[in-house]
């Protein structure tokens, strides 16, 4: 509960808060054994080679469902205890790309390789996250919701890199549009909860970065991460397109542990790459800034030290765009 607590004193309202993920407490706490808990009405087990799905639950699928459950109880006794009321909430979970390069079926070969089963398990895990907002919109104050979906495996989904489940060779790529539709209908469910957006962390290495953007800005989603040293030129003038549509982006600036910038040299950083695109301040309102790596190995005073940077940087941010 400690690092509940820690969060919420430092990204109380107005600040967005998010929902800590302890991947460090073992098998089932991390992101996919966390995210294959979400899937509606299937059951999974752990084999040696991953998590199987479409099969009984196993002991392993037992403990990740036990973790959710906690820490959604864990959450609506810390917000319970607030004096304020939290209104925003950011979850973090697998995005439906990366989940199904993590899946296997019962004979052991990735879901990937069965049309029908990827589309019904997908189909099942955008329901699966919609019904875990539900469950902290009904214990909480909660009534906004930001779902982070973190998509690792895109590139290697999009371009048939994955290898199967031998090692001897490579999955087909799955089809743009298809991939395109799966973020469509992930947009569309989670949009059934009232204030709830839609936001993707791309890997910052992936040579054709921009071509995925522009997937998931044609099914709809409403933002994007972005690690400032993996953007070039190109990257940058992509993302204030997206800015001028309307997008928001979440700006990945400090890793906890390590020195912080003072606020004049932090928001001269953001400053910068905005004005030289030409973008207007009044904009700025369109940008999140947030810790550039998750706080699972991380102690409470680092925790503390970074949040607390990060809201002053956001505070003079919000002070420029009220004078621009």
């Amino acid at each position: 509960m400690e690092i509940h607590k820690v969060v919420r004193g430092e990204l109380g309202e107005p600040n967005l808060a998010v929902m800590p993920q302890l991947a460090e407490r073992g098998v089932g706490a991390d992101p996919l054994g966390r995210s294959t808990s979400m899937v509606s009405d299937m059951g999974f087990d752990l084999q040696p080679h991953g998590w199987r799905i479409g099969v009984g639950d196993g002991i392993d699928a037992r403990r990740a469902r036990s973790f959710l459950r906690s820490d959604e109880n864990l959450l609506a006794d810390v917000l319970g205890a607030e004096k304020k009321p939290a209104q925003r909430l950011k979850v973090s979970v697998l995005g439906p790309w990366s989940l199904a390069a993590g899946l296997y079926l019962s004979h052991g070969e990735r879901i990937l390789i069965d049309h029908g089963a990827r589309r019904d398990i997908l189909q099942a895990y955008a329901d699966g996250v919609r019904q875990h907002l539900l469950r902290l919109r009904s214990s909480t104050s909660i009534r906004q919701f930001t779902v982070q979906l973190d998509e690792p495996e895109l590139p290697g989904v999009l371009d048939g890199t994955l290898p199967t489940a031998s090692g001897y060779r490579t999955l087909r790529s799955i089809p743009r549009a298809e991939v395109r539709e799966v973020y469509a209908q992930f947009v569309q469910t989670m949009a059934q909860i009232e204030g709830t957006s839609v936001i993707v962390n791309l890997p910052g290495a992936d040579t054709d970065w921009i071509k995925r953007v522009d997937i998931l800005h044609q099914a709809g989603v409403n933002g994007y991460l972005i690690d400032p040293p993996s953007m070039n030129h190109p990257r940058w003038e992509r993302m204030a397109s997206l800015i001028e549509s309307g997008s928001q982006i979440y700006l990945q600036l400090l890793t906890p542990g390590m020195r912080a910038p003072g606020v004049v040299e932090g928001v001269h950083h953001v400053l910068r790459p905005w004005q030289q695109l030409g973008l207007p301040l009044t904009r700025l309102g369109q940008l999140t800034l947030m810790p550039a790596t998750s706080f699972a190995h991380s102690s409470s005073s680092q925790v503390i030290e970074c949040l607390q940077h990060l809201t002053g940087y956001a505070q003079a941010l919000e002070q420029t765009r009220v004078d621009a």
